[in-house]
């Protein structure tokens, strides 16, 4: 019987298994990673460098950087935000240096000076990290002392009091979750590059500039229930923009499909930009 369980060997499940073990000295505690390795998504993060956290310490203004959940997040920012991710890493000898335009690196430009720091945590608080360990189902069994979580792992179990998911998008473990009670929202991409087939820019893929792009809605676009209104949806962003060799990219671009995620996706992706 573990204390805790942590379902995804990634940042958020290493953060919290870390926090936890700090926090509870004598919890047992395990991490259970369905991969070969763990932290797979931090050796790439940031092109190799793990852009670890952004330089906008307060919490009203990190928050309105987030499209959805501007509302949700102000409180639990008031409790931790970036500066205390900051210290964190600062007290394990992982200095962070800001870069121009915010974003936070740590200053050996290596995504795997943020993974030996979480592995070694990991093993001098005695956190047991499994791989290869697959999640094929969660059961809750009330007992007289509480509630005691069931994980099924291939042709055996593993017993929890407590339980974290930090599976990020895996629609398997929403599944579980759901079942449980929870409900989910129905996901949709988010900061992706617009495919364009435009002749103006087949030739030149590689330029950069910095522009002001819109989204005009087309007229009688459709989407799964009903239709759109043209004049609703109108999203405007302003930044480098870079052409690429099917289309569109840069930041310009990425904060449209990141603020307009779900309008887009009513579009059914079809739609034009004026690009300024």
């Amino acid at each position: 019987m573990h204390d805790v369980l942590v379902i995804g060997g990634g940042a958020a499940g290493f953060y919290a298994a870390i926090h936890i073990a700090e926090s509870r000295p004598q919890t047992k505690i395990a991490i259970l990673e369905r991969g070969k390795e763990v932290l797979t998504k931090v050796k790439v993060s940031g092109g190799g460098r793990c852009n670890v956290t952004h330089a906008e310490f307060n919490p009203v203004d990190l928050s309105k950087n987030y499209p959805r959940g501007q509302k949700e997040l102000l409180g639990p920012f008031h409790t931790y935000a970036s500066g205390d991710t900051v210290g964190f890493f600062e007290e394990r000898g992982v200095a962070l240096r800001i870069e121009e335009d915010g974003r936070m690196f740590p200053v050996t430009n290596s995504s795997q000076t943020i993974i030996d720091c979480f592995l070694s945590e990991a093993d001098r608080l005695g956190i047991q990290v499994k791989t290869l360990c697959s999640v094929t189902g969660i059961e809750q069994i009330k007992e007289e002392e509480g509630i005691i979580w069931k994980v099924a792992i291939g042709d055996g179990h593993m017993y929890c009091k407590k339980l974290i998911l930090a599976t990020g998008s895996n629609p398997k473990m929403w599944n579980y979750v759901q079942a449980l009670g929870h409900s989910i929202v129905q996901p949709v991409p988010s900061l992706f590059t617009f495919n364009i087939k435009d002749e103006r820019i087949l030739d030149i893929p590689g330029v950069a500039t910095h522009a002001e792009v819109k989204v005009i809605p087309k007229k009688n676009i459709s989407k799964k229930k009903g239709k759109l209104k043209p004049d609703t949806a109108v999203l405007t962003s302003e930044g480098p923009l870079l052409i690429t060799h099917w289309g569109m990219s840069g930041p310009a671009i990425l904060k449209l499909s990141a603020w307009g995620a779900r309008i887009l996706e009513q579009y059914n992706y079809q739609f034009k930009i004026q690009v300024n």
